[in-house]
């Protein structure tokens, strides 16, 4: 590496850490106040209202993807290359937003009318307006990520959880019904995105147009689909728990899936830390897109599997510690989805470096075929084994999707074995050992991720060099 390129890289690498910084600091507690509040809620209500309100909200989640329609990662891929296109890609995607947004409410009324009382559809009448907010903020937090300014999306996201909490607290004070809960959402959310949406337009106007809205939605398809059936993906074994199981059942489940969501969000944000950088480099000469993307996959890896060795040991401290004793039939359940947080981080990566090599068409299929294969999984274990059954459906299709993506990215730079198999099998060793012993499950934990840290660099899968690269070029003073 030459003295030039290492300063580019060391320069590239300290706004990566400037903006992982400001959005561990927005997006990680924006996750632990929303795990807080869903605890709050759970414990508050109870497994099967819960139940009643995770399926609700699943159905708002899939919502919120449809209106934005892919619309921002496609501004984050052109805008960051191009910023004289943004106000033109931030107006067609805001435009988007409301349009899918007025149909699908229109449909929903429509539906609630045709079809018998239903407590679902009846609290998605309150808390559909939530998924418009979040398509909202996807939108906008694509203007900050294109200049590489994180810190505002680090913000807003960090306050807007915070601002549901203060509004739950208030509905909550007489005691808590289901609407209660989809008004504390709609309120808090919506009054911090309000600000937002202010905000952004005192900085950029963006420009909206009959054909800036069909060009992008043209070019965006990939993108819209992929994050529908990702959405969808996350989403369809709570649907089919509640559906097939029963409303109890998915409250258990949703219960154990809270942690790995969890994990999942912080590696959307660490993701999105990434993408500015790597697609911007995947059209540039050099070897930065390499090294990159080699840090990223390999980061998040480490990231999921330490978070699923330490859920796997952790499970049952962490489920009564949580939800209480009412939920302890979550426990098993945990286990069985610590696999699936290590492998939708790594989802995250693959993604990521599948789309700045534009193989969108691949990632969708891989998708698509996973997304049949996890449901038609749930549909034969639900019936069988409940949400037990759905966590070993998450588990097989979420490996078959890790295997799909490096089958589809071989030949690009992308090192399988190294990157994402020889972690994973270490990972395995380390929690088997871990399930074999007697000791306190604190320790257990504690020691089992030291081991896996400390296999990682024997094996070089991380190399102290690399370490000390980053470390100064995260200083003040960067590289000189």
């Amino acid at each position: 590496m030459t003295s030039d390129h290492a300063r580019d890289m060391g320069s590239q690498v300290q706004r990566l850490a400037l903006n992982a910084v400001a959005l561990v600091a927005g997006g990680i507690v924006a996750q632990l106040v929303f795990t807080l509040l869903e605890v709050l809620v759970a414990r508050k209500l109870g497994a099967e209202a819960y139940g009643v309100f995770v399926t609700a909200y699943s159905w708002s989640l899939l919502g919120s993807v449809l209106m934005g329609l892919g619309t921002a990662m496609w501004t984050i891929q052109e805008g960051s290359r191009d910023h004289a296109r943004i106000p033109g890609l931030l107006g067609a995607g805001l435009a988007v937003n409301l349009l899918v947004f007025g149909a699908l409410y229109g449909l929903l009324v429509l539906a609630n009318f045709g079809f018998p009382p239903n407590p679902v559809l009846s609290l998605m009448l309150l808390i559909l307006p939530y998924g418009l907010i979040l398509a909202l903020q996807t939108t906008l937090g694509s203007y900050y990520s294109c200049y590489e300014t994180m810190h505002a999306n680090a913000f807003f996201q960090g306050v807007a959880p915070v601002a549901v909490l203060v509004f739950y607290f208030v509905y909550s004070a007489n005691g808590l019904s289901l609407p209660d809960v989809a008004y504390a959402y709609v309120a808090g959310a919506g009054l911090v995105t309000g600000i937002w949406v202010a905000w952004t337009l005192r900085q950029v106007r963006p420009r909206v147009s009959a054909g800036s809205i069909r060009e992008v939605l043209k070019s965006s398809n990939q993108y819209a689909l992929s994050n529908l059936l990702g959405m969808a993906y996350f989403r369809v074994d709570v649907i089919m728990i509640s559906a097939l199981a029963g409303i109890y059942e998915a409250g258990i489940y949703a219960a154990a899936f809270k942690l790995v969501e969890l994990v999942s969000k912080v590696a959307v944000v660490a993701g999105r830390v990434f993408a500015p950088a790597i697609f911007k480099a995947s059209h540039a000469p050099g070897k930065a897109y390499t090294v990159l993307v080699s840090m990223m996959t390999r980061f998040m890896a480490i990231a999921g599997l330490v978070a699923g060795v330490a859920a796997f040991i952790l499970a049952e401290d962490l489920v009564l510690l949580l939800f209480g004793d009412k939920y302890a039939a979550s426990v098993p359940i945990l286990r069985i989805l610590a696999g699936v947080m290590a492998t939708r981080c790594m989802m995250v990566a693959m993604q990521l470096l599948m789309s700045s090599v534009d193989l969108h068409f691949q990632r969708v299929a891989a998708l698509g075929t996973t997304v049949a294969a996890h449901v038609a999984a749930n549909a034969v274990l639900i019936p069988m084994f409940g949400a037990e059954g759905a966590a070993w459906a998450a588990l097989f299709s979420s490996t078959l999707l890790i295997f799909l993506y490096g089958f589809s990215s071989r030949g690009r730079q992308f090192d399988f074995q190294r990157w994402l198999l020889l972690p994973s099998v270490l990972a395995a060793i380390v929690a088997v050992a871990a399930l074999l012993t007697e000791a306190n499950a604190l320790v257990s934990a504690v020691v089992s991720v030291s081991v896996f840290l400390a296999g990682l660099l024997a094996t070089g899968f991380v190399r102290r060099d690399e370490i000390r690269f980053v470390l100064r070029a995260v200083r003040p003073n960067g590289l000189r």
